[in-house]
């Protein structure tokens, strides 16, 4: 069984497993205990953990807010913007986010319309560019907040992140951007760059599922308003005992992320490179969609002519993991809105595939992916 579906979730780094576990069998006292040494112990790992992130985005250490993942982080700042403007009555009301967001993205903003807010689709080009003459037009000292990833989680493109932060500056707009599938393209310097806020999760680089980050260029509880009460856990964003095993193991993967980086990024450029070549070499009617070399080095988005996606990825299941579209669209199967907004048309949204390369493919598993979706192919069309 070839796993290709590293864009929904990444196999637990064995390093990162071996720095977790003594906080799940010897020292596993609760962090917010502070009147013995098992809470001390435990609290001291999740602030040596947070000091850790912090540097790994040059930000102080107070600013890395401890969540479940991504999709929590970006719910988290956003509900938590549109609280504290509210709270002080500020008079902001519009509020962006790209067409091609994850849903926790959208979802969240369209919960906000509720609230009075006024939420719009910035467009993006077919190369999933946010369409920066629409954002001049619409951007203004109304706007409270524009959300946009830096690198998409269905196609694995790099956005213009740097040119929309610049524009959201002019107007004093906080810039938000889910940075789940971009650290295996690129270091983030927070403080250099001055986003404003990032969202981070754990399970999408080598680590363990169910912990993330939200990350702040600024003072948190006063930027951001807390989503849920009952404790002043995280600088009183969050409530609830912070998972001491987790935070520890999603440091660890950032700091492997961090230091391997570019030998990472060779090696699943040189996997996808030879993926591509033997395919080409079969067929020309298996179509690459998109294989940035800005982004997620290790993801591609395949057309299958003639072909419906979820047929193809049914038939590649016991061979190959792969996926029609964002884990996050659930178990029903749905047609890519993503590449539907990025103007492909219904037919090649109908009938695309995802697949991403790790550090724990080969270049073995690379050149037969290529050859058991050529040969199913084939299959389904006879």
């Amino acid at each position: 069984m070839i796993f290709l579906d590293n864009n929904s979730t990444t196999k637990l780094d064995d390093r990162v497993l071996k720095k977790m576990l003594p906080y799940l069998r010897d020292n596993y006292g609760n962090p917010h205990s502070n009147f013995h040494n098992f809470g001390l112990i435990s609290r001291n790992a999740v602030e040596e953990s947070r000091e850790k992130i912090s540097k790994i985005f040059n930000v102080n250490s107070e600013n890395v807010i401890f969540t479940s993942g991504a999709t929590e982080s970006n719910n988290l700042i956003l509900k938590g913007l549109a609280y504290k403007a509210i709270e002080n009555q500020k008079h902001r009301k519009k509020i962006f986010c790209s067409s091609i967001e994850h849903k926790c993205v959208l979802e969240t903003c369209e919960f906000l319309k509720t609230l009075g807010l006024e939420h719009k689709l910035i467009p993006v080009t077919k190369n999933g560019i946010v369409d920066l003459n629409w954002l001049e037009e619409n951007i203004d000292d109304d706007t409270l907040f524009v959300s946009v990833m830096s690198v998409n989680n269905e196609t694995g493109m790099r956005t213009n992140v740097e040119e929309i932060n610049k524009l959201c500056k002019k107007f004093g707009t906080v810039f938000h951007s889910d940075m789940a599938q971009a650290l295996h393209g690129e270091k983030f310097d927070l403080t250099e760059n001055q986003i404003d806020a990032v969202s981070i999760s754990g399970h999408k680089i080598y680590g363990p599922k169910g912990i993330g980050a939200l990350i702040l260029n600024h003072e948190p509880s006063e930027f951001i308003s807390p989503v849920s009460h009952g404790g002043l856990q995280e600088q009183d964003i969050r409530s609830g005992t912070v998972p001491v095993f987790l935070t520890v193991g999603l440091s660890e993967a950032l700091n492997f992320i961090n230091i391997e980086h570019e030998k990472n990024k060779k090696f699943l450029l040189s996997l996808r490179e030879q993926f591509i070549n033997k395919l080409t070499s079969l067929t020309s009617d298996i179509r690459i969609n998109y294989a940035s070399m800005n982004g997620h080095p290790g993801t591609l988005n395949l057309y299958f002519q003639n072909v419906d996606a979820d047929l193809m990825a049914t038939r590649l299941a016991n061979e190959v993991a792969v996926s029609t579209s964002a884990a996050c669209n659930g178990v029903g199967f749905e047609y890519s809105y993503v590449l539907k907004n990025m103007h492909l048309s219904d037919e090649i949204s109908k009938s695309s595939i995802r697949l991403c390369f790790s550090k724990y493919n080969t270049s073995n598993e690379a050149i037969k992916t290529a050859e058991i979706m050529h040969s199913h192919y084939n299959q389904i069309l006879d």
